[in-house]
């Protein structure tokens, strides 16, 4: 691994980790089935980086862009990057 995925990796195995505790002290949480989907996330990304598929699209293939994928390592397809981006545009209004 890189330098800069080795940083990616060892974010997400903190936030791997963070999520992991916030699961066992909040047992009785609404919001546990959304720590649950997150944590998820987190350890398929670590995988994905430790078998080299890391910032592929998992529908196409293609290469996402990497510093889109600094910032949130988690997006899995080009679909989540549109739909992330809908959210950044500033309104007519």
């Amino acid at each position: 691994m890189n330098s800069t995925v080795e940083k990616l990796y060892t974010e997400l195995r903190l936030t791997q980790i963070e999520l992991a505790t916030t699961l066992r002290v909040k047992r009785d949480s609404k919001i546990n089935k959304y720590i649950e989907e997150e944590l998820k996330d987190v350890e398929e990304t670590m995988q994905k980086l430790e078998s080299g598929n890391f910032g592929m699209c998992e529908m196409s293939g293609e290469l996402l862009p990497f510093d889109l994928l600094e910032m949130i390592p988690t997006i899995r397809t080009k679909s989540d990057i549109n739909s992330i981006q809908s959210y950044y545009r500033k309104s007519i209004h």
